[in-house]
């Protein structure tokens, strides 16, 4: 597994990107590197504004094929998945139904659709060498040596953790659902106008 950041220098284009939305152009000189970068990235993926999405970076890894499936179907944030062909013509062998078998894969993702796709695939409820695979995911940009990808794997959580609730249909009882608050707010309402 291997994570790469595809911006030659992403904390100059996320600055920049931050001071076009207020009407001024920077040059490279303009940009100081905060004393904690990875502490500095951390706040800006949790506040996910929208020039957080000037920085992309690159997952390259081999999976079974049923793992593969799963993480490329999260596609919040619209990441942009490359998968290896099971074409004859292309691989020199037939298709196989094994869905363990391994298949190379590249996913390029921004900060807010990596941390989406893992909301959903630490669930409890994922499948289970699904959600083991994202742990791997997470701990290896953990121990990234770039800022910004360590503090993309100190930003993913499941997504009851994020928002203090689940938000599933058919939880795993952890966390109160949070349509119960939002049913219990329309009954409320429902009985003060009657």
């Amino acid at each position: 597994m291997r994570f790469k950041i595809l911006n030659s220098n992403p904390l100059f284009d996320y600055k920049e990107a931050c001071k076009i939305t207020q009407g001024i152009d920077i040059s490279d000189s303009g940009v100081v590197t905060p004393a904690d970068e990875t502490a500095y990235w951390i706040k800006q993926i949790i506040a996910n504004h929208s020039t957080l999405r000037s920085i992309h970076f690159r997952l390259i890894d081999t999976r079974p094929k049923s793992v593969v499936m799963q993480l490329i179907r999260a596609t919040k944030g619209h990441p942009q998945p490359f998968v290896q062909s099971s074409r004859p013509d292309w691989c020199g062998k037939e298709r196989s139904a094994d869905p363990y078998e391994d298949k190379m894969f590249i996913q390029d993702h921004t900060a807010e659709s990596f941390v989406a796709m893992a909301r959903q695939r630490l669930c409890v409820r994922t499948e289970g060498r699904t959600r083991q695979v994202m742990k791997e995911m997470v701990e290896a940009l953990k121990e990234s040596p770039e800022p910004f990808l360590k503090a993309v794997g100190y930003c993913c959580v499941p997504q009851c953790v994020w928002l203090n609730g689940c938000p599933e249909l058919k939880g795993c009882g952890k966390f109160q659902p949070i349509a119960d608050e939002f049913i219990a707010a329309m009954k409320k309402d429902r009985e003060t106008k009657e």
